[in-house]
């Protein structure tokens, strides 16, 4: 409108009496106007910085719960192992108790043992004698584990197959 009301003035060149007067006033009002609109875009500019700090905020925590999140899943990973390990412990402690051998009974077994010198040599043996401290591949093989295990006798001069491919000599 100011614009508009200048240019016809300048078209025209005749001040019209009071003309000048109302120009200041419109001018006056558009500066308050203005002014007005100056202050509200100053508090849309703080409200606008405050929200930006708020969503870099909301972001950090955004990160901190996701932090959290996954730490709480590798602790519930971890108890839910412990909690199945113990579940087994228990079963394995309860099929013990029902099937339990007495303490005698297993002294008496250790001593069956270490008198038949299998745990060790016996004590009167000496490097070059021809008794071994150890059982054989074939008295292995003879004895109660070698039939459990059903292993196979088709080894060269007693022993294993793979000992004889390690040695390069292959049966034939």
């Amino acid at each position: 409108e100011l614009i508009e009301m200048l240019a016809l003035s300048r078209s025209q060149k005749l001040p019209q009496p009071g003309e000048d007067t109302q120009i200041l006033e419109l001018l006056v009002q558009r500066d308050r106007e203005f002014q007005e609109l100056m202050e509200v875009a100053q508090q849309q500019g703080k409200v606008h910085q405050e929200m930006q700090l708020l969503e870099k905020e909301v972001e950090k925590r955004d990160s901190d719960i996701q932090q959290l999140q996954k730490q709480l899943k590798e602790a519930e990973h971890i108890l839910a192992t412990a909690v199945y390990q113990a579940k087994e412990k228990l079963k394995s402690i309860d099929k013990a108790r029902k099937g339990s051998i007495s303490s005698e009974e297993i002294i008496k077994y250790a001593h069956r043992i270490s008198a038949s010198n299998a745990v060790c040599a016996p004590l009167n043996w000496v490097p070059g004698d021809p008794r071994r401290p150890y059982p054989t591949d074939l008295e292995m093989r003879s004895g109660m584990l070698g039939h459990m295990a059903n292993l196979p006798t088709n080894g060269v001069n007693g022993h294993l197959p793979g000992d004889a491919l390690a040695a390069g000599r292959l049966p034939g």
